[in-house]
């Protein structure tokens, strides 16, 4: 009775340091970075859950030789949580401190020898979880943390001699530790998984508030280009954007071309493209002579250098050529 009691005022402060713990922005924010993002991170969380291991191991008390404790809560969290690095860390730690702590105790090595392959076996079911996008079960986290107790028992029975000293150690550890530690894994694993949880809410409201921010921009109605005044005669001719298939640049100035007429316009191809140019635009300087409508265009066809033309609507069918550093925009545009 007094082992279970010990066992359970261990979880209760290992949950209280756990839940302090979570309320440091610093480590609030190591816990939520993925582990190829920070590496110098997941050791530093593999050293928080060693030193969960480290006062498990020093808070337990002794019964036959051996040392009941919930060492295998930091180990198998930190690595389910966490990842392979904070597992296999956190259990390289608590191993290294078991050992130290009691070098010649007649269960040292196989408690030692336990506390390691816990953390990897931690890493291994990480890995296997992250590969098939599976998030834990509470009834799987029993079972996880009552194989890695029975691996341990395994382990006493394998290495602590006599033999016959051995299966009493067992018999009187096995139903407290795979039971109060299979419980207290649930309560210390939730702990560190709120943190994830709120984790997600503010990066789902941050997406959310981007989208919004998204939909508002292009709900909002966008300037009307044109119309512009161009010469016709002794007259200005008042021309809508969509009207204009291309332009093209003549001397100091530009031609504009409509479907069967043409005028020319003292501004150079430069100042037409910032009047026409947009992040929406169906306006392109596929040349360097040359603006063009794209929704004007009637097909693409090969020139004679091996690159691309864009025939147009027009009357003529006009054929204007194509600069190679904009024919993905083009063929893009056009879905090729």
């Amino acid at each position: 009775m007094e082992l279970c009691y010990n066992m359970v005022i261990n979880i209760a402060l290992l949950a209280l340091i756990a839940l302090a713990l979570t309320k440091i922005p610093w480590v609030d924010h190591i816990l939520c970075q993925d582990s190829g993002q920070a590496r110098l991170g997941q050791f530093v969380l593999g050293a928080i859950f060693g030193g969960f291991c480290i006062f498990s191991t020093c808070t337990g008390g002794v019964v036959q030789g051996a040392i009941p404790n919930t060492r295998v809560l930091g180990v198998l969290a930190g690595g389910l949580l966490c990842g392979p690095i904070v597992g296999i860390t956190a259990g390289t730690i608590g191993a290294i401190h078991r050992f130290l702590f009691d070098p010649h105790g007649l269960t040292t090595f196989a408690c030692a020898y336990s506390t390691f392959l816990e953390g990897i076996f931690a890493a291994a079911i990480y890995q296997i979880l992250k590969k098939k996008n599976h998030t834990l079960r509470w009834s799987e986290l029993l079972i996880i943390t009552a194989i890695a107790e029975g691996v341990h028992m395994l382990n006493l029975l394998f290495f602590v001699k006599p033999f016959s000293m051995a299966v009493d150690i067992v018999k009187t550890l096995t139903v407290p530790m795979v039971i109060i530690n299979s419980i207290g894994m649930l309560l210390f694993f939730s702990i560190f998984k709120d943190v994830y949880m709120r984790q997600m809410l503010q990066a789902d409201n941050e997406r959310l508030e981007t989208l919004n921010n998204d939909l508002l921009e292009k709900a909002r109605p966008k300037p009307k280009v044109g119309p512009f005044g161009l010469q016709a005669g002794d007259h200005t001719e008042l021309v809508e954007a969509d009207n204009i298939y291309y332009i093209e640049a003549i001397h100091k100035g530009a031609k504009v071309y409509c479907k069967n007429q043409a005028f020319y316009s003292n501004e150079p191809l430069i100042e037409w493209e910032k009047k026409l140019g947009s992040d929406d635009s169906n306006f392109v300087r596929i040349h360097k002579s040359y603006i063009a409508n794209l929704t004007k265009g009637e097909s693409l066809q090969p020139d004679a250098n091996n690159g691309y033309a864009l025939c147009m609507k027009d009357e003529n069918h006009t054929i204007i050529p194509i600069s190679r550093k904009v024919i993905h925009e083009i063929r893009d545009y056009y879905s090729m």
